[in-house]
């Protein structure tokens, strides 16, 4: 009931109607945030370059139209491979299937105030950067965040459902609970912060 229940929750915050789910059924994904990633880092910002504001901006116009039109070319996926987004504000987001492997994410904000947190549902965080960032209330359903850095992040009732946390060190986190740790994806590479317990691997 828990796995289907959470199934739903990712649908509902996507606030897609069923006609486009129906479409997107047949193809062989069932909606654009599961197409696979790129192996190899491709994007403008190879490199470690740094975007601006207007470029972060066009960049989540362009995603947001891709995540509504499964027909829309793949360049529409927000491609942050390798970026500087140090200190980048992206504040309640809607980031859902990005690409953020190996990208500089130093105290990068992800949420602002109160309880509404970005939307990064299958993001691609492997080897991002994440030292001192914002994740509070994030959804991270389903996010990969293989060997992510996260001294001092903080992930302070963010949304773990089946994350892949393989390989994190997440000894220095702040607001993690067994809970949440519960519904992740570990092994036995993960460091958990002191009094936490390792899960039972996912299914």
């Amino acid at each position: 009931m828990f796995q289907i229940s959470g199934i739903l929750t990712i649908l509902l915050v996507f606030g897609f109607c069923s006609e486009v789910v129906s479409k997107t059924s047949q193809k062989r994904y069932p909606h654009p945030i599961f197409i696979p990633f790129e192996h190899n880092c491709t994007g403008n910002y190879k490199g470690g370059k740094k975007p601006s504001n207007e470029e972060i901006l066009q960049i989540l116009k362009d995603h947001s139209k891709w995540l509504k039109n499964p027909k829309a070319p793949d360049e529409y996926r927000a491609n942050f491979c390798e970026a500087d987004l140090g200190r980048a504000v992206l504040n309640e987001a809607m980031l859902a299937g990005a690409n953020f492997a190996k990208a500089k994410l130093h105290k990068a904000q992800f949420h602002k105030a109160q309880q509404n947190g970005a939307n990064l549902t299958r993001a691609n965080f492997t080897e991002a950067q994440l030292q001192g960032a914002n994740l509070n209330y994030a959804m991270l359903h389903l996010a990969i965040l293989q060997k992510a850095m996260l001294d001092n992040a903080s992930l302070q009732n963010a949304m773990l459902y089946q994350t892949n946390l393989q390989g994190a060190d997440l000894r220095n986190v702040k607001g993690l609970t067994q809970n949440q740790i519960n519904m992740a994806c570990l092994d036995q590479h993960t460091k958990l912060p002191p009094g936490l317990s390792r899960p039972k691997p996912c299914s």
